[in-house]
């Protein structure tokens, strides 16, 4: 699907102290952009509106290329940060703006996570670690406490694992090569941690057949799990359906994109997923 420019009405839309909407576009210049790893870069970007909350997202768009939804890494007193992975073409286009292009956005939408627990586990595979540090640092900040336990295929992939601990954070790293941290998958030190009892609460995001073993082995240990998804979505506010749970019909962009972990293993999650065409496919 590719969009239209914002129109003037839709500008005026956004309002003077440039507070979202669920149908403006507000334009957003980028402050200034870090390379994460080869394939992730975190740009930061302009905004004045409510301080989204951990979990939710934007769509963002560009002129000429289809909007995506993007979770954000931070969030701060003047802008919010979103990190990229170069995966398709609105992505790799991202990835050649600099310090001073502009992009669009819509949002923010969803519901996010809750942090009213502590401790909290937070578990992360790839690029879906962006916004459990984004809520680290909301935990981190209000004096509450958690550990950050992410994996990757390598060393160099990891992410976030120096902003945790400059924070303070307690960080677990699981590497498939071994090449820092445990020598696995992240979802092979979920058990031990777990069964440690120091925990109130899981945070999850990253591959759903990853996050889908975090939740099972919350549930069956009685601890709540709060997993982020991501699914392919058009619009963000709940009309094409093109990010429905089933059977339950759970909207991932309105609905949550956080949800219970106990919801989810009523639905297809890490089952099945819809692709662009509607299709159902089964998850390898």
């Amino acid at each position: 699907m590719q969009e239209k420019s914002p129109t003037k009405s839709q500008d005026k839309s956004v309002g003077k102290d440039q507070s979202f909407n669920s149908f403006g576009f507000l334009p957003a210049r980028i402050k200034r952009t870090i390379g994460e790893n080869s394939k992730v870069k975190s740009f930061y970007l302009e905004y004045s509106g409510t301080l989204p909350r951990p979990g939710q997202f934007f769509m963002v768009w560009l002129p000429g290329f289809e909007e995506v939804p993007m979770s954000l890494s931070d969030a701060g007193d003047g802008f919010v940060r979103i990190s990229v992975s170069n995966e398709g073409p609105t992505t790799a286009e991202l990835h050649r703006l600099r310090k001073g292009d502009r992009v669009f956005l819509r949002g923010p939408f969803g519901n996010g996570f809750s942090l009213d627990e502590s401790p909290l586990l937070l578990v992360g595979g790839g690029y879906g670690s962006a916004p459990l540090i984004y809520a680290a640092k909301m935990v981190s900040s209000s004096g509450g406490r958690c550990t950050y336990l992410v994996g990757a295929r390598c060393k160099e992939e990891l992410l976030f694992v120096d902003e945790a601990r400059g924070m303070g954070i307690k960080s677990i790293v699981a590497t498939e090569d071994g090449s820092e941290g445990y020598r696995g998958l992240v979802t092979d030190l979920i058990k031990s941690e777990l069964k440690k009892g120091r925990y109130q609460a899981v945070l999850t995001c990253g591959p759903e057949q990853m996050m889908y073993e975090v939740v099972r082995q919350g549930v069956k240990q009685g601890i709540k799990v709060q997993a982020s998804l991501e699914r392919y979505m058009k619009c963000g506010f709940g009309i094409c359906g093109s990010c429905v749970l089933d059977p339950l019909g759970l909207r991932v962009c309105s609905d949550g994109p956080v949800f219970d972990g106990s919801l989810l293993l009523k639905t297809d999650f890490g089952k099945r997923k819809r692709e662009a065409s509607g299709a159902q496919v089964k998850l390898c």
